[in-house]
């Protein structure tokens, strides 16, 4: 066997275990979805937040963001395993009969799309820990500090040392002044929090789609994707995933 066709081989077997798993994750996916996003509107989900505002983080949205950008991973790994199956399965340029290549190419431009918003989407979803800080700072939490200052001093009398000990301690605490300012600054932390809670929704929402529909489009043009030329009336190796 050629070291080639044992890659193109080796990319077939991962496409087949990729399709054979799909319809398992995609219901996987739904039921962690319904698990994470319960709030029937965005209103909702911010009158629930105002709890959480002055609190270090949201579990919530921490969870939510946690699973689209887990989600958004693993759906991409797909696609990139689907993508070097069609590379390695595209003919020699050639005259005629090229209609298959167009298949493999149409097949091959969804997988860009779906993996250019992927990367867009993590991107975004990443910025919420640094964004949920910059809203938190500007809260003004009450604080306290501390400091103690020692001092030490020998002395001799009588050709005996003495040494003496002080200390001193300063205490600072300072508290947070409520009022309009802090009522906006502490809707600013809810706001923030519905913000990554929405985009977390719609990155998993609109990934799903564009991984269903190239899942669905493969599974509709096996034999064309597998065999672009044809190959005598032989029917492709992948097995249906419905």
């Amino acid at each position: 066997m050629s070291l080639f066709k044992k890659y193109k081989d080796a990319a077939k077997d991962s496409a087949n275990k990729v399709l054979d798993s799909s319809m398992s994750k995609l219901s996987t996916l739904e039921s962690s979805f319904v698990d994470a996003f319960p709030y029937p509107s965005l209103s909702a989900a911010s009158a629930d937040f105002v709890s959480s505002a002055t609190s270090a983080s949201n579990d919530q949205v921490s969870k939510c963001v946690s699973l689209a950008l887990d989600a958004l991973g693993s759906m991409s790994q797909d696609a990139q395993t689907l993508e070097n199956f069609l590379h390695l399965h595209i003919p020699k340029m050639e005259d005629g009969n090229n209609f298959g290549v167009t298949v493999q190419l149409a097949a091959l431009k969804q997988m860009t799309e779906m993996q250019e918003a992927v990367t867009k989407q993590v991107d975004s979803l990443s910025g919420y820990a640094g964004a949920r800080a910059d809203v938190l700072e500007k809260l003004k939490f009450p604080s306290a500090s501390k400091t103690v200052s020692k001092s030490s001093s020998v002395t001799t009398t009588d050709g005996k040392k003495e040494e003496k000990v002080s200390e001193s301690t300063d205490e600072k605490s300072e508290e947070a002044v409520k009022g309009p300012a802090y009522e906006s600054r502490v809707a600013a932390v809810v706001a923030c929090d519905t913000l990554y809670y929405c985009k977390a929704q719609r990155a998993l929402q609109s990934t799903m789609a564009l991984y269903i529909a190239a899942l669905d489009f493969m599974n509709k043009n096996m034999d064309k994707l597998e065999k672009p030329k044809g190959s005598g009336g032989s029917h492709s190796g992948f097995s249906s995933m419905y």
